[in-house]
């Protein structure tokens, strides 16, 4: 540990020398000691805030806990942002400055060489003289790794610090630890940001904790094997027995409970999150349905009120225009927003005001400032909002730039104990302009850290003398004795309170099998329940009950109660032995519950050795549930085929059906005769259908291998768009045969690296063969310098910025969007504007060079052989989900899952030089780089998903890529459609003379009729549209036989493609543009390349 700290204290010192070669900035504030940084707060009338600890005592502390004496622990992190340091003193020595725009994170060399300082303690804090401040620090601990959390249990002390969780002791009173245990090890590292944290004391007798980076096999002397976390929470038990997933992702550092057990989370832009209450331990009883996304957000604001002026480098990116187009306006805005929300604590005690009970504080230590907000049910959810006394202000903010508070707790006086780390610089280094960290340094009070207490004005700081937490309300204790053995839970069930009545539930449903008057009890809450906590709850708890009365009482709540939210989720998972009585049950009853929900039923049913019970769907009315379900049947071994052939002859034959009935009819189609199946997929991939329509029926028809359907799909694959080229080839692979024949066939196919990558090492010989041939054929060059002289050479030519849109929305807007356009597969290309036009040439032809975090790629191999990959976008309890490539999403069961490989490559096709010349990757590049917006806002161009937000009423709205005016795809709408009043983001103010950037004046949109005889236009103004008898905000071209008035701008119909240009402002003066309608009358039409413009 000494070496260790040697080395980096050199470390510093050649920082210090090199740095005199590069220019020291005069501007970078300096730290002020404990008692002028006091002076420096300004706090909330009532309040005052006094100085517990400071260094040299402690230094980067992350966590506190108090023992049962009232002495004080705390963990602390040392090395962070080291790596980055490490980096740009080596580049100092240049004593150059490196301003390219762009983000680095250190390679694996100085990482593993930045990991060697980067270490943890354990101290424990003594106040000598009993004034309530701490005068001599006990080292318990300096040799672990980065420590980010601390709870004290009846024996001991228990840190988070991965890979590992460890517990000490000290059993004989001399204030220094006599026991030192790994409870558990194996937990995920990386960037020293995040890491397991924040342990904290669950109303279930459970320690939970975040999950930093998430997932790991962990093991531990004390478990009976190795448990596999994924990318969520966590609980275990304090002696290492248990340890196991939590529903809920604390996305970086921070753990709090309320009163009741709602679990509070957090995540830098977002000041609160929570843990879906849906326990993880539920969900996973039923393996064949997925579960839903289990972090709901509480807040839906992100605005602050700091007092602290922003450090100059964040104002210098801020003021860069280079840097906003790479980060984007909201991350390089210097202060006013969050940006490091983190450390939450609900404030449960006693000390301060009745109107401060329950309240929510997190830090926000960028900004130097303490939030308050408050708390409410919604549902069987929470919200929180700003509190009334802040609305434009905080709790606690200071004006000394180096107060960064990272973590709160309340004291067992009631007080609020806020953990300072107390530097220059808190951010990430890679967040911050490289040049920025050659000259401000980014250690700069890594030696430093204070733990500050604030309380009402008269609450003087005093010795403590236990860790007792005096709860304002009874409520948390007597739930913590629900799960205590002895507990009335009979009488608990009937309690006024309805915390009480859903902790009772959880408490007791494991002995419902066994304690048929605890069943009983909780049966009767069926009819006579309201609140929506406990109905979604005492759906969770029938499922350990094997009782009819159960699966009865199950059907019931989702008939009566289906619109409390997650109720549909809770029963499905409580269904897995009692899916096909539950179905049966459904179809006899002729319920009208949802029918996406009986289907999961079904397939739980099919799933678990219940497929007979789905015979009960054979005279269902909706006749694509009834093949959908038949099909289910048959699939797990129930003779229906006589019966699905000529249904899935007769559906696949029909052209009159709806999109959905085709959908369904497909799900069958290996029923049906060869003919049919050819003449039905060359039918369903006509260019006249909508793209997102063939893009689903390639992923039916290939749900399970199909060689007719393979064969039709891989005859149309040459001349196909590339969007629907990347979704036939990535299903094709999924399968040996069609493989095969893919590669055999189409020898010149634009594969991925990640794609090569599953060929070259598949486990068939004769593909791994074909895929090696391919890759000498295509003699791929890594370093490619040389072999791609001519694309590079191609940048200096003038470049022709209307193609490479054109290009671009073709080959790259199938998985990147740029200024609105495109599908979101890969990272967005909004801020790549500013990179040198090389370093994107470099990316687009070796596209795995370098993969953005938070779009690595996956290899998921199902049982049975068949493979996908894409980048992994969630996992819960009993699936995952894919992104593949053109953006078609696969979610997939973990019951089907073999296996489940993190691949370093990218999904990006390798074979651009081989695609396109090196003029048209020139094109792409300047397109890119040039593109304009500042005179105007893009707001339909090629959005495939926009059609779904346009959706919500009688018309229909529908994605079209066969032709349109701009991009690849343009909206086809009939009917009414005035039913998007308020669209996701849409808040665009209409002005005479426009200066902000969300303020505009005109509008240029695209218009062409099929058969309509007129189309319309409307605007919603703050979630209205106008109304039907005056003319306002809404223009047509046409006839008009809506009967609403409206503004005629032309009385000839768009028979080809035509732009027409509208003055918002002189028409209707100021307004909010927040939602779009779009009408057509008698027929068809489509509009594109809609915008917004500033001027003409």
């Amino acid at each position: 540990m000494r070496l260790k700290t040697a080395i980096l204290f050199l470390n510093l010192c050649l920082f210090n020398f090199v740095q005199a070669q590069i220019p020291k900035p005069d501007d970078a504030p300096l730290p002020l000691s404990p008692e002028e940084s006091k002076k420096h707060f300004k706090l909330t009338e009532g309040f005052r805030i006094d100085l517990i600890a400071s260094e040299p005592l402690i230094k980067d502390p992350s966590c506190i806990a108090w023992d049962s004496r009232g002495q004080l622990f705390v963990t602390e992190i040392h090395g962070y942002n080291l790596e980055g340091h490490l980096d740009v003193t080596e580049l100092n020595k240049t004593g150059k400055l490196d301003k390219s725009i762009r983000r680095i994170r250190v390679g694996p060399e100085l990482k593993a060489k930045a990991q060697e300082g980067q270490t943890g303690s354990l101290k424990l804090l003594i106040d000598n003289d009993k004034d309530g401040r701490m005068d001599e620090s006990i080292v318990w601990a300096n040799d672990i790794p980065a420590a980010y959390g601390v709870i004290v249990v009846k024996n001991g002390v228990i840190i988070t610090a991965a890979p590992h969780i460890i517990f000490f002791a000290d059993t004989d009173g001399d204030n220094k630890p006599d026991i030192r245990k790994t409870l558990f090890t194996g937990f995920t590292i990386g960037e020293m940001e995040r890491a397991i944290n924040n342990p904290v004391m669950g109303p279930d007798g459970w320690i939970y904790a975040g999950q930093g980076w998430g997932g790991g096999n962990i093991t531990g002397p004390n478990l009976k094997g190795s448990v596999k976390m994924g990318r969520t929470d966590f609980r275990f038990k304090a002696d290492g027995s248990a340890i196991e997933p939590v529903s809920g992702s604390n996305h970086t550092f921070g753990m709090a409970f309320d009163d009741v057990g709602n679990r509070f989370l957090i995540t830098t832009s977002v000041p609160s999150l929570y843990a879906v209450p849906l326990p993880y331990h539920y969900l996973k009883r039923n393996p064949h349905v997925p579960t839903p996304g289990l972090t709901a957000t509480a807040s839906k604001y992100h605005n602050t009120f700091p007092t602290s002026t922003p450090h100059p480098w964040r104002s210098k990116r801020g003021a860069d225009p280079r840097w906003v187009k790479f980060y984007g306006q909201g991350e390089t805005q210097p202060n006013g927003n969050f940006t490091s929300a983190c450390g939450q604590q609900i404030y449960r005690s006693t000390l301060f005001p009745d109107s401060y009970l329950g309240n929510y504080f997190c830090c926000e230590p960028q900004q130097s400032m303490i939030h308050r907000a408050v708390v409410e049910r919604d549902g069987p959810g929470v919200r929180v909002r700003r509190h009334p006394e802040h609305v434009e202000s905080e709790f606690l903010t200071s004006t000394d730039g180096w107060f960064r508070p990272n973590n709160l707790r309340v004291g067992p006086d009631g007080a609020l104990y806020v953990i300072d780390m107390y530097r220059e610089i808190i951010e990430d280094y890679s967040a911050i302009p490289r040049y920025m960290q050659q000259q401000y340094g980014l250690l700069n009070g890594n030696d430093k850290g204070r733990i500050w207490r604030v309380a009402p004005i008269s609450s003087e700081p005093k010795p403590l003398k236990d860790n007792i937490q005096r709860y304002a309300k009874p409520i948390s204790e007597r739930i913590k004795k629900l799960y205590e053995p002895g507990a009335d839970l009979l009488s608990a069930l009937s309690n006024s309170h309805y915390a009480i009545r859903v902790h009772a539930l959880r408490a007791s449903d494991k002995s419902f099998n066994e304690n048929n008057a605890l069943l009983k009890k909780s049966l009767e809450l069926i009819k006579n329940e309201s609140d929506p906590s406990v109905l979604l709850q005492l759906a969770l708890s029938l499922g350990e009950s094997d009782s009819l009365e159960a699966t009865e009482g199950l059907y019931h709540l989702v008939s009566h109660h289906s619109k409390v939210r997650w109720m549909n989720n809770a029963v499905l998972s409580s269904l897995r032995h009692k899916a096909g009585k539950f179905f049966e049950i459904a179809i006899q009853s002729e319920s009208k519950i949802d029918a996406a929900l009986l289907e999961r039923v079904a397939e739980t049913a099919a799933r678990s050795g219940q497929a007979s019970s789905l015979l009960a769907a054979v005279n269902h009315p909706d006749s694509a549930f009834r093949l959908r379900v038949l099909g289910l049947a048959d699939k797990h071994g129930v003779d229906v085929s006589e019966s699905l052939r000529d249904a899935a002859n007769k559906a696949l034959s029909d052209n009159g059906v709806s999109e959905k009935e085709q959908l369904a009819a497909l799900e069958l189609i290996h029923h049906a005769s060869p003919s049919v199946i050819e003449s039905a997929v060359k039918r369903l991939m006509k260019p006249s259908t909508s793209s997102d329509f063939r893009v689903k029926v390639i992923n039916v028809v290939l749900k399970k291998e199909s060689k007719i359907a393979a064969k039709v799909l891989m005859n149309h694959l040459p001349r196909t768009t590339p969007r629907l080229a990347s979704v036939m080839i990535e299903e094709l692979l999924a399968y040996n045969e069609t493989t095969k024949k893919l590669l055999k066939n189409h020898p010149n196919i634009s594969l991925s690296e990640l794609q090569m990558y599953r060929l070259v090492n598949h486990e068939d010989n004769e593909i791994r063969g074909l895929a090696n041939s391919l890759s000498s054929n295509r003699n791929v060059d890594l370093e490619g310098k040389e072999k791609y002289k001519g694309f590079y050479s191609a940048l200096n030519d003038k470049p022709d910025i209307q193609r490479g849109n054109i290009l671009f929305n073709a080959h790259c807007g199938t998985c990147h969007q740029f200024k609105g356009e495109g599908i979101s597969v890969g990272p967005p290309l909004d801020g790549e504007a500013g990179r040198p036009a090389e370093s994107l040439l470099a990316d687009v032809l070796h596209p795995s060079g370098e993969i953005t975090a938070g779009y690595g790629t996956y290899i998921a191999k199902l049982k049975g052989g068949i493979e996908h990959t894409g980048v992994l976008s969630s996992e819960s309890a009993t699936s995952i989900s894919l992104i593949k490539a053109a953006g078609s999403e696969t979610q997939i069961l973990r019951s089907d899952l073999d296996s489940l490989s993190p691949v370093n490559l990218s999904l990006m096709p390798s074979t651009f030089d081989k695609v396109l010349k090196p003029t048209d990757l020139s094109n792409i590049i300047w397109f890119i780089k040039n593109k304009k917006s500042n005179n105007s806002l893009v707001l339909f161009d090629d959005e495939p998903r926009f059609a779904e937000s346009l959706n919500a009423g009688k018309g229909k709205a529908s994605i079209d890529e066969d032709d349109c005016i701009s991009g690849k795809a343009c909206l086809t709408v009939s009917g009414f459609q005035r039913y998007s009043s308020q669209l996701p983001g849409w808040k665009f103010n209409v002005r005479k003379n426009p200066k902000l950037k969300d303020e505009f004046r005109y509008i240029r949109i695209a218009m062409k009729a099929a058969d309509a005889k007129g189309m319309m236009v409307e605007f919603a103004d703050k979630g209205k549209f106008p109304p039907e008898n005056k003319a306002v905000r809404t223009y047509y071209v046409g006839d008009n036989s809506t009967g609403w008035k409206s503004n005629q701008i032309s009385k000839t119909l768009p028979l080809e493609w035509k732009s027409y240009t509208i003055d918002l402002w002189k028409d209707n003066g100021d307004f909010t543009i927040t939602g779009i309608a779009l009408t057509t009358m008698g027929g068809k039409g489509s509009y594109d390349k809609i915008e917004l413009l500033r001027g003409l």
